[in-house]
């Protein structure tokens, strides 16, 4: 018979959602643990471009959509918090921009949906006057208008340290989850997890909830569940790295008739200091249909057009593809919040957004508290020996 560690709640994934959870339920005086296959904030989280917006692009068309009222708070949230005065203290992690910018190009297309984003945002969105323009705008090739949006950007590999700092004692990494490793009664309730770790002796771990957080590893976890309406569908991106010669930083989303933006850049640094853009929004949508190739070339084009008074002919390129795990929506389209449901003692959660995660940890938090869960003093003595993922690498350090 297997050796068994008893928990109050089992975390499944660490990325944004499984941490920031791990750090809630802690606090709240659960014994809780986080498992993980992979590295810690790799997939969806590693590659993030770390905006938290509050619908923005939900509203370029002048509409209030359910989705722009789902996140509106975040920025609010994730503010606190970044400021010492939320309920996480991540007063240490990096905010790389307190804002970001819009522009619009000088055609009639682009000062449309400025019109529109303007009357949609009222009170967070300000025109400014050239003067005030970041550098990169105050060419006079530059003929469009630039607004100042308070959405800010962070750096997400620094949060997912403070995130995972104090909590090294109870993150633990596994070998990948098979089904049979999923121990179901007769009645559909797990009842334990066998987690490996070669050459560790494998063990069971006993919660009295569990709760998947993997991302798109949620899926293969998903199986046993599917009869109860829980499933799992993928949207593609196909993002774009930039290495440029020159060093203009650039927090912004360009403008343009779709309700997502032309393009959104937000700015990082290699390990060795080289800058970088990170480029999604339609670019990214859009390009899934184009091989790395086709879209280089596509990025090429538009930066160029976007910017004719640069030079991007010595800059670096890279490009990858990422996919949106999130609930299946009948029609495929993104869902306009977080997501969490509970079967029997299983809570399968997508965040869908980095920005959703403190809501979504909330949310489970919740269910817990209806479940009247009660928290249980624990030992993890026999979980000593495990290992501890490591942090995930920025996408950039990887392909640039």
């Amino acid at each position: 018979m297997k050796k068994t560690v008893e928990t109050d709640i089992a975390i499944i994934g660490g990325g944004i959602a499984g941490l920031w959870l791990l750090n809630r339920l802690r606090q709240l005086g659960y014994s809780a643990i986080l498992l993980e296959t992979k590295a810690l904030g790799a997939g969806q989280t590693n590659k993030s471009q770390g905006i938290i917006h509050g619908g923005m692009k939900y509203a370029l068309q002048g509409g209030v959509t359910s989705a722009t009222q789902a996140i509106y708070d975040m920025p609010r949230m994730w503010n606190d918090c970044l400021h010492g005065q939320g309920v996480i203290d991540l007063s240490n992690a990096v905010i790389l921009s307190s804002h970001q910018y819009l522009w619009s190009t000088g055609s009639l297309a682009s000062k449309i949906a400025g019109f529109f984003a303007g009357m949609a945002l009222k009170g967070n969105l300000e025109e400014l006057t050239q003067s005030a323009y970041p550098e990169i705008f105050k060419n006079p090739h530059f003929k469009g208008q630039v607004y100042s949006l308070e959405e800010m950007v962070v750096d997400v590999h620094s949060v997912i340290f403070q995130l995972v700092k104090p909590n090294q004692d109870v993150i633990f990494k596994i070998d990948p989850l098979l089904d049979h490793q999923l121990k179901f009664d007769n009645n559909g309730k797990l009842i334990a997890l066998e987690i490996q770790a070669e050459p560790i002796e494998p063990l069971h771990i006993k919660a009295q909830k569990y709760i998947f957080t993997a991302g798109a590893g949620n899926e293969n976890l998903l199986k046993p569940l599917q009869s109860h309406g829980i499933a799992m569908q993928r949207r593609p991106l196909h993002m774009v790295l930039v290495q440029p010669e020159f060093n203009h930083r650039l927090f912004a989303h360009c403008l343009g008739l779709s309700s997502t933006p032309r393009v959104t850049i937000t700015s990082h640094q290699t390990a060795d200091k080289k800058p970088v853009w990170y480029i999604g929004g339609q670019i990214a949508e859009e390009g899934v249909k184009r091989d790395s190739k086709e879209q280089i070339q596509f990025a090429r084009k538009e930066l160029s057009e976007l910017f004719p008074w640069l030079d991007f002919s010595e800059s670096k390129f890279a490009t990858f593809f990422v996919d949106r795990a999130e609930p299946l929506q009948p029609d495929g389209s993104r869902p306009d919040s977080s997501y969490a449901k509970e079967v029997e003692n299983v809570i399968t959660a997508w965040p869908t957004k980095l920005a959703l995660a403190p809501k979504l940890a909330e949310e489970i938090v919740e269910k817990l508290q209806q479940s009247k869960i009660k928290p249980h003093a624990t030992d993890l003595r026999l979980l000593r020996a495990w290992p501890i993922p490591a942090l995930a690498k920025p996408i950039w350090d990887e392909l640039l």
